[in-house]
């Protein structure tokens, strides 16, 4: 779960982009597989986004991490 959640923060947005370097093609398929992205393309020129639950996880966590800080 760990490594899906690096993913889901390194988005910007919801539209398309590169994943991460260093994020393999388990991860990727695992956070689809959970309903939290879509993925497109293949091999170098695979893409991901943010479904609305995704989007919605990532916004959670961060104000769940930014409430710890204070």
């Amino acid at each position: 779960m760990i490594k899906i959640m690096v993913l889901l923060h390194a988005a910007e947005g919801r539209e398309w982009q590169t994943p991460p370097k260093g994020t393999s093609l388990k991860t990727l398929f695992e956070a689809q597989e959970q309903g939290l992205v879509e993925v497109r393309g293949e091999f170098q020129k695979r893409q991901f986004r943010l479904t609305q639950r995704g989007f919605s996880m990532v916004e959670h966590d961060r104000g769940r991490l930014a409430a710890r800080r204070s």
